[in-house]
């Protein structure tokens, strides 16, 4: 599940719940929801065209745009990419365009006017992680169309990211080899000059993981790793300082999760929902935790 912020208000739509019937893994949703910070209270928005499941989000001006997603139920029978664009205006969804390729598990990011679509898994029906890659689209709203700018040096896919003094950062993720490679690798994009530089990488690699920008740094937490003991799930928070290009570790969080939501807002970085067990739908949480970073 993924987020944004809309007038000071944090939307999240689609994604997945898990505990759906014998014959799927999770169920996979259309619903929205809608967090009011300063009051602490949730309320229901309208509805998706058609569920999704990693369907990413970014505000754009005052629109929500829902990118791409998919559908599908278990790993078994695999997913199914949608490259649909949604846009969330005058109090509902439509339906407003298809993004030019599939680019799915994908990091969404608004800056200039546009939204930037970085790295991400080029499957139509694999698993998560498959064929990762560092495709990099941008979208452009007011004429619906689409370009393509320097791709990210890393490939992966299920990674996180921010946007830090019109800077992109992208963070984490993953890739399949001869199993599910964590990665730790830090890259930013200039949009002016269309150029990535890496950067001192996340202690912890970590897939799955969630993050968001405030205050000029970089936030990153939770996310997954698979393995011969059944793999966990991480708690830790990470902070990057651009300036000194160093991270700093936080409080963790509370619940341990991955396939979150992040979001910031008013000095404080929430985490939403995702999964406390590995894998796909595995045990999905309605938990929100909000942590306040120290000023200094």
């Amino acid at each position: 599940m993924y987020a944004t912020v809309r007038d000071g208000r944090i939307v999240v739509a689609g994604g997945m719940r898990s505990g759906a019937s014998s014959s799927t893994s999770f169920e996979t949703l259309a619903g929205t929801a809608v967090l009011d910070p300063a009051e602490g209270t949730w309320t229901v928005g309208p509805e998706l065209p058609a569920p999704r499941h990693h369907l990413v989000l970014a505000t754009v001006g005052e629109t929500v745009f829902g990118f791409g997603g998919f559908v599908g139920e278990n790993l078994r029978t695999g997913f199914r990419f949608r490259g649909d664009v949604f846009a969330l205006r005058d109090g509902g969804w439509s339906r407003v365009g298809e993004m030019p390729a599939p680019l799915g598990e994908t990091v969404a990011m608004s800056v200039g006017g546009r939204a930037h679509l970085v790295t991400g898994s080029l499957h139509e029906s694999d698993g998560p992680g498959g064929r990762a890659t560092g495709r990099h689209l941008v979208y452009e709203p007011d004429s619906g169309s689409w370009s393509t700018a320097r791709p990210a040096p890393t490939a992966r896919s299920s990674a996180t990211g921010g946007v830090v003094d019109g800077q992109l950062y992208v963070a984490g993720g993953r890739r399949m080899g001869r199993g599910v490679e964590n990665l730790g690798a830090l890259e930013r994009y200039d949009p002016e000059s269309d150029g990535w530089e890496q950067l001192r990488p996340l202690p912890q690699p970590a897939g799955g993981l969630a993050g968001t920008a405030l205050d000029g740094r970089l936030y990153c937490f939770g996310g997954e790793r698979f393995g011969p003991d059944g793999g966990g799930v991480f708690r830790r928070t990470w902070a990057y300082q651009p300036r000194a290009d160093e991270w700093q570790e936080m409080a963790p969080m509370s619940t341990p999760r991955h396939g979150l939501a992040a979001a910031a807002h008013e000095g404080r970085v929430y985490a939403i929902g995702g999964n406390t067990a590995p894998g796909v739908g595995s045990r999905t949480s309605r938990v929100v935790e909000a942590f306040e970073p120290p000023t200094t």
